[in-house]
């Protein structure tokens, strides 16, 4: 995400669609969740409301510190057997032992399953007809998962919406030598995290260690989907209740249209005309479908509505909701 030099790669020439990627995933965490007071364990520890959740669905969600702060984001999917937790980056290392902390007498299990799984990404505008064809019919809804038989080994397809086109997380039983075979005959694209996450940007989706980590509350990140405000008390709750019925954040994550070609860093900070700062750059790059630079920054109440023009690094810098 520092450079547009390969800012055509994974689009085609003719109509500028993204092709369909396959992105090898080595940065996440998988936990499966049982035990017969797993449902009543996750809905107090948690902000989104899970015990409406169907076998086969899912939803974002947080755990919070007292302040309302962000410990994990994650999503939580409901399986035949319990629940199970789909984390990224450093969140993988930190879910087991903060659950665990808060864990006493309940009969719930938490178990890594990390090791024992192959993760890839598959994204592109072909994915629903791909997905359609591989489950014999199935829609591609966001927020479902499917589980089927490739070659040897069960494959459980995860319905995402991370990006601005179609995504699946494809989760294998093994490791990724033994499960390659699979895709050898497919026609896709092997893809890379710097395509990823400029499609991720585009479409406005917060990602641990970019938008999200522990200084921020849901509101502030994008993440108002992840939390509930109708269901009984949980950890930060009372915060989240008052910033929604104040309605009144400090800052919301907004995009950034930046002129020029520079991508800047993260953490450059976001100006007003004044030269007051109003933000950071959170994620930054180059976004082929629109020709221009863009960011996400997560900006003071009082800047970000949109076309309230700002600067970066003395570029001109406006304003947009998402996705871009």
């Amino acid at each position: 995400m520092s450079s547009a030099s390969s800012q055509a790669q994974g689009h085609s020439e003719s109509d500028g669609k993204v092709n369909l990627q396959l992105l090898p995933c080595g940065n996440i965490g998988i936990f499966d969740i049982g035990g017969k007071d797993a449902p009543s364990f996750l809905h107090r520890q948690l902000s989104q409301e899970i015990r409406n959740l169907q076998t086969g669905q899912g939803a974002s969600t947080c755990f919070l510190n007292k302040e309302g702060r962000i410990l994990l984001y994650f999503d939580l999917w409901k399986t035949a057997e319990g629940y199970q937790a789909i984390l990224f980056e450093s969140q993988k290392e930190q879910f087991f032992p903060l659950l665990d902390r808060v864990l006493f007498a309940e009969d719930v299990r938490i178990t890594d399953k990390t090791s024992q799984k192959a993760c890839w990404i598959l994204f592109g505008e072909g994915v629903p007809a791909w997905f359609h064809r591989l489950t014999g019919g199935a829609d591609c809804q966001p927020r479902s998962f499917h589980v089927m038989q490739a070659e040897s080994s069960a494959m459980s397809l995860f319905v995402m919406d991370w990006l601005v086109v179609p995504s699946l997380l494809l989760v294998m039983d093994g490791e990724t030598p033994q499960v390659d075979p699979f895709f050898e005959s497919l026609s896709i694209e092997q893809a890379d995290w710097e395509q990823f996450h400029a499609l991720r940007v585009e479409k406005g989706t917060p990602w641990p260690e970019f938008e999200v980590d522990e200084t921020m509350i849901p509101y502030e990140c994008g993440l108002e989907n992840a939390i509930s405000v109708t269901k009984g008390c949980y950890v930060g709750q009372e915060i989240i209740s008052r910033i929604h019925h104040l309605g009144k954040p400090p800052r919301m994550l907004r995009g950034l249209l930046i002129e020029g070609h520079d991508i800047p860093a993260r953490h450059q900070p976001v100006q007003d005309s004044k030269g007051t700062e109003v933000g950071k750059i959170l994620s930054a790059c180059w976004s082929e479908r629109l020709q221009s630079v863009i960011a996400t920054s997560s900006i003071r109440a009082k800047a970000c509505q949109p076309g309230t023009t700002l600067a970066v690094a003395g570029k001109t810098a406006q304003v947009a909701v998402f996705p871009f």
